[in-house]
């Protein structure tokens, strides 16, 4: 008899200690989850200043900044649902916003592409104009008569190619560096948005179960 009541002791004491463990959990969880998600609101709000959602550079450099900072946005995300998991009144409303958060990611995916593609047309484009407007001065200069007699014709055809070359190497490192920042963002975003989107869904699932 002592010692089934011994053992009855021990299971009651251990099942005590693993509920105070997983409360524990949930609380640090909670902690460090909202620290993360107050941290990333805190780094959006200061990046987007000031707000110009209108100005194209302004909102390529805003939805990229945001796209690299997101995966605190996907951590802090996931402690703050877990911390809550076994709460329906909080996980479904919770998931619900997870799953718009997601759906926004991949729609500024989109945007995103859409904005690149015009920027670097754009910055092509004024490349080219002063490009054409140096060529311009150029052959402007061949027939100035305050020319220096030391010149010659050769040494303006050589300035006239240099200007070609380097135009056309700036437009090369436009097309790079836009693509590359473009890409790097677009993966975040798209990355981080199914992320949020598969955490909203595991948490409308579990509080059907609640």
């Amino acid at each position: 008899m002592k010692s089934i009541s011994y053992s009855r002791i021990t299971y009651q004491n251990r099942a005590v200690n693993t509920v105070e463990t997983g409360s524990g959990s949930k609380q640090v969880c909670l902690i460090v989850g909202m620290v993360c998600l107050a941290g990333f609101i805190i780094d959006t709000f200061a990046i987007g200043l000031p707000i110009n959602p209108f100005d194209l550079p302004w909102r390529i450099g805003f939805l990229q900044q945001v796209g690299d900072r997101s995966i605190i946005l996907l951590f802090g995300s996931a402690l703050v649902l877990y911390s809550q998991l076994g709460n329906r009144r909080l996980t479904k409303p919770m998931s619900l916003v997870l799953l718009g958060i997601g759906v926004a990611f991949f729609l500024s995916s989109v945007l995103v592409v859409r904005d690149s593609l015009i920027l670097r047309d754009q910055t092509i484009s004024s490349i080219s104009t002063q490009a054409e407007q140096l060529q311009t001065q150029i052959e402007d200069s061949r027939s100035s008569p305050e020319l220096p007699a030391e010149i010659t014709a050769e040494q303006f055809s050589q300035a006239s190619r240099q200007v070609i070359s380097q135009a056309e190497q700036l437009k090369q490192n436009t097309r790079s560096n836009i693509t590359k920042a473009g890409l790097a963002s677009i993966g975040n975003l798209i990355v981080v948005g199914m992320g949020l989107i598969g955490l909203g869904r595991f948490g409308l699932t579990t509080a059907r179960r609640i």
